[in-house]
């Protein structure tokens, strides 16, 4: 499955999950899974673009950085940008 489908399949079952549990219904449910779709994609993105400035900052020759100093610097970032992980 590639990522956009995860992206979608996962939008389906947030939409579906809100519906079944009364939180939010939805006129048209196409229309929310798109919109739930949107801002996960962005989220990934903005994921994706701190962990690769996180790779960055703290790549030292050729060693790669843990994962916890990955999401260390991750949170550093995300923090710098008024950003929630």
């Amino acid at each position: 499955m590639s990522i956009p489908g995860q992206i979608e399949f996962l939008a389906r079952a947030i939409v579906n999950r809100l519906e079944d549990r009364g939180v939010v219904e939805f006129r048209d449910a196409e229309s929310g899974i798109r919109v739930v779709e949107h801002v996960l994609a962005e989220n990934f993105s903005l994921l994706d673009s701190l962990e690769q400035e996180a790779r960055v900052r703290l790549t030292k020759g050729n060693r790669e950085p843990s994962e916890a100093d990955l999401m260390e610097e991750m949170r550093r970032l995300a923090a710098e940008r008024n950003t929630i992980l």
